[in-house]
């Protein structure tokens, strides 16, 4: 079953920055209970607590954060360098302040906080003046409150939509359902009256949109996995370099599996042929495609093919 897309590293690094006082306070918590707090699933938890427990002040690990998960409860103990007063240049302090800052808005962060606490302090010893210019915010496309107007008022849209699949841009007729945001990206759901189906859109890639002036209600069931209303999709098997899967960071995968050499098996929805040549393009040597058979060797070919045009240019 297809899952929702990645998070990316740079949410995930800042959900752990409110986490981890969260968790001072407490030592040991439910992994259902936190999961909860955080509004994660408890395999997202265990996975951004995994990322967690290796950081640290260097790579030994008695300098690693004192962090582990034993069956259904997350234990977190003091590191030992956090017993003395941590020295930070005026750099260091700025930039610990606004990651914070944008961390304090994400689910499970709270204005009486022990986050807030230490933003508060360090924010005084640097001075007010330092941050009166600086507004943290998550970056919003100019079209997504529009295209919410729209959804609430149930009005029909006409799109001129780029598809990265044909490289072209279509004219569709939709009523849209609902705007999120998932990863990097925002998205419009939206009923397609062309194919009769629902569809959903990036909205960056909505080169332009107008009211019609028709309204259309509609009852809107919960969101589905990606990818389910899409007619054309294949699974393939990649063979992944350990170091190598923040390529597929920003992808919806339906499964990853560790190998005993170190390397990562991964299976991820396929939208077109043209889709995945760039993908193992990006991979390089990198990565080996297993499955379907007949695409084993797209990613040499792919390669052979961008030599010669280069050649001949």
């Amino acid at each position: 079953m297809s899952r929702r897309g990645p998070r990316p590293v740079n949410l995930r690094l800042r959900r752990i920055l409110v986490m981890l006082p969260w968790l001072m306070d407490r030592g040991t918590v439910s992994t259902n209970d936190m999961a909860a707090h955080f509004g994660l699933s408890v395999d997202e938890l265990i996975a951004d607590l995994t990322l967690a427990s290796l950081c640290g002040v260097s790579e030994d690990p008695n300098d690693l954060i004192d962090l582990w998960v034993d069956e259904d409860e997350v234990h977190f103990g003091l590191p030992k360098y956090f017993e003395r007063p941590l020295r930070l240049t005026r750099p260091e302090a700025f930039a610990l302040v606004v990651s914070a800052k944008a961390a304090s808005g994400l689910p499970g962060a709270t204005r009486d906080s022990a986050l807030a606490g230490a933003i508060a302090k360090i924010a005084a010893v640097i001075g007010d003046d330092s941050l009166s210019g600086v507004d943290v915010e998550i970056d919003v496309p100019d079209s997504v409150a529009g295209l919410s107007a729209a959804t609430t008022a149930a009005e029909v849209l006409a799109i001129d939509y780029w598809s990265p699949t044909t490289a072209e841009i279509t004219q569709r007729r939709v009523t849209p359902l609902e705007v999120f945001a998932d990863g990097p990206h925002w998205y419009v759901r939206a009923f397609d009256h062309g194919v009769d189906a629902e569809r959903t859109f990036r909205v960056d890639r909505i080169e332009s949109w107008s009211t019609t002036g028709d309204i259309d209600r509609r009852s809107v069931a919960p969101r589905r996995p990606w990818f389910t209303d899409s007619p054309d999709v294949t699974t393939a098997t990649l063979v992944v370099e350990a170091g190598w899967t923040w390529v597929l960071e920003q992808y919806p995968l339906v499964s990853t599996e560790s190998r005993a050499d170190g390397s990562v098996e991964v299976r991820l929805v396929v939208t077109s042929e043209r889709w995945l040549r760039r993908l193992l393009l990006r991979l390089g040597t990198h990565a080996q495609l297993v499955e379907p058979t007949d695409w084993v060797v797209l990613g040499l070919d792919t390669a052979r093919l961008v030599r010669e045009r280069y050649t001949r240019t």
